[in-house]
């Protein structure tokens, strides 16, 4: 069956590629003759045409010359002038002489008589010519008289023999062109009945041509408007009837079981679907319940020290540092008060980053009162940075800078510097937070260590440090993270990217 399908297929491409050769055959045959015909009727008329008018040309150039001396004045007339016409007038008529010799060469059916007229043009006009230069030598020297007797003797009388030459010549030339005109147009008749009957054989290939191919779209044309119902999800529609050719009978069944295919993968991805999105909001409330589970943790934990207790007995130690005159001691306790009252007190998930600022600034006067000036810290803020304005979660920037302090610069004998700069990114939509020490570093194994842990933080609630941070930001926004990169004996720095949430105010005028 299949093989009987594939002699078919070959027989109908076969009809096709027939059709098409031979309607190309017969468009190359037209073109053919449109080719003898401009070669053959077209090419001798212009022949004939071009030299009836050499002819006429060569006679109108002998006449003006003779019009040109019988006009001049013998007594007192212009030579100069008259000689200068003289000459253009000749010089047409040598260039038209010439042409006619070569019309004559080219033409096919010239008679005898004519060429014994040409003949005589030719030896004639020689006669006129030397005529002509002997004139003009006597008028140049100022012998009129013999100018004007060698005119009215021998010029006028060679002139009126070539004028009559030259006629009789042209007229020879349309006897012979009216016999030449009637075999031309015989000819020319047989090949417009041949063109006739080209493109008669042209249309009829082209009308069989047509014919084939709109049986061939009827279908295609059916599997058009069904396939645009299956972009539009409809799958319920009726298939395609197979045509009666083999072609595209196939095309059509192949097309039907594709829709068949398409619906049933169309219904199993809408049930991967659906389960996909049950998982989803699964997932969500596992991880809304993790979020809350650790804010109480994170709660319970800095809530594990007696908030009274701790005031009041830091105020009691200001009051004395302040009797006993102890006033940088009094400084630092209450930069301890106010860093103590923020990680115990402030319970909003956001906080001005002004604030974040102070606190940082409180721990590093702590800091500073220890270790002198072997520790530093420098800012560095974006101009288009709002601290005011500009909304983090609370309790987000002193652990990294603690740790900085800490594990980077205290180890160092020299001690260093802390670097902080603040940048906004607002095509994506992150606050960016450098925290730069040039501490000792960290070694490429425990920084490998501290990236993996990083990527997928466990719970450490026993401090708040760079984990809990990390656990923090995951929580926040899927786009925030903590880099950190470290080379030993150059330093560490910690990246930071937050949500950019700036609070807005609109003054009206």
């Amino acid at each position: 069956m299949e093989k009987r399908n594939w002699k078919r297929s070959v027989t109908l491409k076969q009809r096709m590629v027939l059709c098409l050769a031979a309607f190309f055959a017969a468009f190359a045959l037209q073109l053919a003759l449109n080719g003898y015909q401009a070669r053959a009727v077209q090419q001798v008329q212009d022949d004939q045409m071009g030299n009836f008018n050499a002819i006429s040309r060569f006679q109108g150039g002998v006449e003006s010359s003779i019009s040109i001396l019988e006009a001049y004045r013998w007594e007192n007339g212009e030579t100069e002038e008259m000689l200068e016409k003289l000459r253009a007038a000749c010089s047409t008529s040598n260039a038209w002489l010439w042409r006619i010799r070569f019309n004559m060469d080219g033409l096919q059916n010239v008679s005898d008589e004519q060429w014994v007229l040409y003949g005589a043009v030719e030896t004639t006009y020689g006669s006129y010519s030397a005529l002509l230069e002997e004139l003009e030598g006597y008028l140049s020297s100022g012998q009129d008289a013999k100018a004007s007797q060698l005119y009215y003797n021998k010029v006028s009388v060679c002139g009126g023999y070539l004028s009559q030459y030259t006629m009789q010549l042209l007229k020879a030339s349309i006897l012979d062109a009216q016999t030449t005109y009637t075999e031309i147009s015989e000819l020319g008749e047989r090949i417009a009945l041949m063109q006739i009957v080209v493109v008669a054989l042209c249309v009829a290939l082209g009308c069989a041509s047509g014919l084939m191919v709109m049986r061939l779209l009827t279908p295609v044309s059916q599997m058009i408007v069904a396939s645009r119902a299956i972009s539009r999800s409809q799958f319920d529609t009726p298939d395609i009837p197979l045509p009666k050719q083999p072609e595209i009978g196939q095309l059509a069944e192949s097309f039907n079981r594709m829709k068949h295919s398409m619906a049933q993968q169309v219904s199993t991805l809408q049930e991967k679907n659906e389960i996909e999105r049950e998982l989803h909001r699964q997932k969500t409330e596992a991880l809304e319940l993790q979020n809350r589970m650790e804010r109480s943790r994170l709660q319970q934990l800095r809530s594990q020290i007696d908030p009274h207790f701790l005031f009041n007995t830091l105020n009691v130690i200001q009051q004395m540092a302040g009797t006993e005159s102890a006033y940088r001691t009094q400084a630092l306790i209450m930069a301890l008060s106010h860093l103590l009252r923020y990680s115990l007190m402030s319970n909003d998930e956001q906080v001005p980053l002004s604030r974040e600022v102070r606190i940082v600034d409180e721990y590093y006067s702590i800091y500073h009162v220890r270790f002198g000036d072997r520790v530093q810290m420098q800012w560095a803020f974006s101009d288009s940075l709002d601290l005011t304005e500009t909304m983090v979660p609370s309790f987000i920037l002193q652990p990294i800078v603690e740790n900085a302090f800490k594990h980077g610069i205290c180890p160092k004998e020299e001690g260093g510097v802390v670097r902080i700069r603040m940048i906004p990114l607002r095509e994506k939509g992150l606050l960016c937070i450098r925290v730069l020490d040039n501490g000792v570093g960290i070694e490429p194994e425990q920084l490998q260590q501290l990236r993996t842990a990083l990527e997928q933080p466990a719970p450490r609630w026993e401090h708040i440090g760079i984990y809990n941070v990390a656990a923090r930001l995951r929580l926040l926004d899927a786009r925030c993270r903590v880099v950190v990169r470290s080379r030993p004996g150059r330093g560490t720095a910690v990246i930071l990217y937050l949500p950019l949430v700036e609070n807005e105010e609109e003054f009206e005028e």
